[in-house]
């Protein structure tokens, strides 16, 4: 692969240490008694350990996450504090579903580009293990008028099943799923 032949800029953005915990199974897997504040945390530590960098001057942590209590926001937080982190890097937590990890990337990025920051933190936490697709939503509490809605009530399917669906329609063998995995982890 060639090197871009753009011209550097004062604006660009440059990902210094990328991290992360490993990946097991939902609900058997080695984490699954393992709170998000203690997966996360480590992380925290690891970035300055890698990095070098004073968590003071980080201007903007954002971390992705679903399913935690509050939103994800206290629990990132107190991971956070338990990574030996000060509490002036301020923290926010952003849900975008499966993709919530992605958009705290995207939106560090962007608020470094765009100047607002120079130094970001972010990423993404999740235990399918501890928390239910479910667990913070109180069906007792929704609106009556959903199911009186399909593309309302079609939000209340479980991803699972919106997987195997959109591999019916679009005719997407479960081979071309493997070979899309394998050359997906090749690249990472």
């Amino acid at each position: 692969a060639s090197m871009s032949q753009a011209a550097k800029a004062d604006d660009d953005v440059v990902i210094c240490c990328a991290v992360r915990t490993a990946v097991t199974k939902a609900k058997r897997g080695a984490f699954k008694d393992t709170p998000c504040e203690d997966m996360l945390a480590p992380l925290f530590k690891e970035v300055v350990k890698r990095t070098k960098v004073d968590p003071k001057k980080v201007g903007d942590v954002q971390i992705g996450n679903v399913l935690q209590p509050g939103a994800g926001a206290a629990t990132s937080r107190m991971a956070q504090m338990l990574g030996e982190w000060s509490y002036e890097a301020p923290l926010s937590a952003v849900n975008r579903q499966c993709s919530s990890g992605l958009q705290a990337v995207a939106n560090i990025a962007a608020n470094i580009k765009a100047g607002i920051i120079d130094v970001g933190l972010a990423g993404g936490v999740e235990s399918m293990s501890m928390y239910s697709m479910t667990s913070g939503m109180d069906m007792n509490k929704l609106s009556p008028e959903i199911p009186n809605n399909d593309l309302a009530a079609a939000c209340l399917m479980p991803m699972g099943i919106t997987s195997e669906n959109v591999a019916a329609k679009w005719e997407i063998p479960r081979s071309k799923q493997d070979q899309l995995a394998v050359d997906s982890h090749k690249k990472a």
